[in-house]
């Protein structure tokens, strides 16, 4: 006898949840958590553009003052081209500035406007390898003794920004794994935080006197508020650069390491690290970029290295790429 025939299945469908969130993708306008970090990269190259107008950036004293720490402690490789663009900057240093200031402000707006993100991007990694050899001496990498105050450079640090946030519509684990993947995002940090840290462990930095040194160079023209904060500062470190490098240290080694672990939380944990301590060498060894004696050419690695953690936030698990709206009609029901 035949079965009696069965009312074919409704078909079933899987809805994928749409992006909202941190793995979305860059819609022109929309303000995706990444679209943001971008806005505050071109803030910066804006802020960058404007510092470079300050009046004394447009006298003959410039070029050897801002170019002359690149040539502290620097190479003769390195120290000879480091003299011959200060040389070109000293003989005429209003046209000079003024390229200067126009070409950051160009990145700034380039990348602040959804049109020409990806130029203004594009600008940046060709302009700051210039910068960073010329202006900064390879962030003082090559001198005798580098510094995790300065080094590697914010020069540098804007190339890494340029990389990792470039306008991409795939998903990851973080903003700055959305391009370049997993395991190189990873390197990328280990490399940076790891590099901080050894620096920090050098015998010039754990001196008595480096973290105090360091404090007090910010006072000069600061506002009196700022200064009782750095005289204060000061105080409590003196002495103690030792201990204070050695602490330092290892929470730049923890920092570096916490790509790697498999748990968000411990994730987000080495991220908030990083920005704390990016905070802290921002606001004492840093003096803020120094803006308060007319003579600073840029925030200085602090904000950049928070921006960096920042992109790497551990984004929501990212929906499967095999994850599709799926309908399916099957009569069940066989012949007898």
């Amino acid at each position: 006898m035949a079965k009696p025939a069965t009312a074919p299945r409704a078909a079933s469908r899987v809805v994928v949840p749409s992006r909202t969130g941190a793995g979305a993708t860059d819609p022109g306008t929309a303000l995706t958590w990444r679209r943001k970090l971008q806005l505050v990269l071109a803030g910066l190259w804006v802020l960058d553009g404007l510092l470079k107008l300050q009046p004394f950036m447009f006298t003959k004293d410039f070029a050897p003052m801002g170019l002359g720490e690149a040539l502290d402690g620097a190479p003769g490789w390195l120290a000879g081209p480091i003299h011959w663009a200060s040389g070109i900057e000293q003989r005429n240093p209003i046209s000079a500035m003024v390229a200067f200031a126009l070409i950051e402000l160009a990145i700034g707006f380039g990348i602040a406007w959804p049109r020409t993100v990806k130029l203004g991007l594009a600008a940046c990694m060709v302009w700051v390898p210039f910068l960073w050899f010329f202006a900064e001496g390879l962030g003082g990498l090559a001198s005798g003794s580098p510094s995790p105050f300065g080094a590697p450079g914010a020069s540098i640090l804007y190339l890494a920004l340029a990389v990792l946030l470039w306008p991409v519509e795939q998903d990851g684990l973080s903003e700055a794994a959305r391009f370049i993947g997993i395991r190189r995002a990873q390197a990328l940090w280990i490399v940076l935080w790891g590099l901080l840290a050894f620096l920090a462990f050098l015998p010039a930095n754990t001196a008595p006197g480096t973290f105090s040194d360091a404090i007090a160079g910010n006072v000069e023209g600061a506002p009196s508020g700022y200064v009782w904060l750095l005289d204060h500062a000061t105080r409590a470190a003196n002495g103690h650069g030792q201990v204070l490098g050695i602490a330092l240290g290892t929470a730049l080694v923890l920092v570096a390491l916490s790509v790697l672990a498999p748990w968000p939380k411990a994730a987000r944990a080495g991220v908030v690290l990083a920005i704390v301590l990016a905070a802290l060498i921002w606001v004492f060894a840093q003096g803020l970029g120094m803006p308060f004696q007319g003579m600073g050419t840029d925030p200085d690695t602090g904000p950049l290295l928070a921006l960096v953690a920042l992109a790497y936030w551990p984004a929501r698990r990212p929906a499967s790429a095999t994850e599709t709206i799926v309908a399916s009609a099957a009569a069940e029901g066989a012949a007898a």
